[in-house]
């Protein structure tokens, strides 16, 4: 399954960045890297594990941290993502005019043993959960998310590409353009057998028909087949998230 025949790779530097959780005791840091990335979504309408597995010609899923990287590009440019080429599958601009679902590379798992609805809250009362981080299948850590339903993501955790901070903003939000979901008590995944969520990526009008956004969504199991699913081809390793 590959876009090389169809489609020229883009170029992005996905700059170094670290990030800090003191409650948990955690810091993680990955280097500088670049990658060739697909303007064009692939879809595929087969769950996390077979759109992964049916990946040929050299290439695999953009992480949700290179999904974030393309967006902030963008942003520090002065540009609306929302508006930009590279997320117009997510807006049904392409075609077919479907509003697609994206997969990547990221997921969150609940801890063993952790009751999975328990929660933390920092000074101002807000909610956040603890989470192992999955790049693959792979644990690379534990950080915390916060709460979901929607709400506008106002700061970001550029090493995981989930939001560091969520609120409840009434519309209109600028200069915020994502909103995020979050299913806290998760079934499990038909084939790792854990509590796991895929982090992925939409787009729709959440209050007006002039009012579309960006959706980082925590929501699915990976073993969810949906029909308008796909995601992004990339060529280049994966980063090495370090402690």
């Amino acid at each position: 399954m590959s876009l090389q025949k169809t489609l020229p790779m883009e170029k992005l530097i996905v700059p170094a960045v670290s990030q800090t959780y003191p409650t948990l005791g955690k810091s993680y840091k990955h280097a500088g890297h670049e990658i060739e990335y697909s303007p064009r979504l692939v879809r595929t309408g087969k769950d996390y594990h077979a759109s992964k597995a049916g990946i040929t010609g050299g290439e695999r899923m953009s992480t949700a941290a290179e999904e974030l990287a393309i967006q902030l590009g963008l942003e520090r440019a002065g540009q609306d993502p929302r508006t930009a080429g590279v997320f117009d599958d997510l807006f049904a601009r392409n075609e077919p005019r479907i509003y697609m679902w994206q997969w990547t590379e990221t997921g969150l798992r609940v801890p063993k043993g952790r009751d999975p609805r328990k929660y933390e809250t920092n000074g101002q009362g807000e909610k956040y959960w603890v989470r192992e981080l999955l790049i693959g299948s792979d644990t690379v850590g534990e950080i915390l998310v916060p709460e979901g339903h929607g709400r506008v993501v106002v700061e970001w955790d550029e090493v995981s590409g989930l939001p560091r901070a969520t609120e409840d903003i009434a519309f209109p939000h600028k200069p915020y353009t994502t909103h995020f979901w979050f299913n806290v008590n998760p079934g499990k995944d038909r084939v790792s057998g854990y509590q796991d969520v895929a982090v992925g990526r939409g787009g729709g009008w959440l209050r007006d028909e002039d009012a579309r956004c960006l959706v980082v969504d925590a929501s699915f199991a990976r073993s969810d087949a949906l029909s308008d699913g796909g995601f992004r081809p990339v060529r280049g390793s994966l980063v090495d998230i370090r402690n």
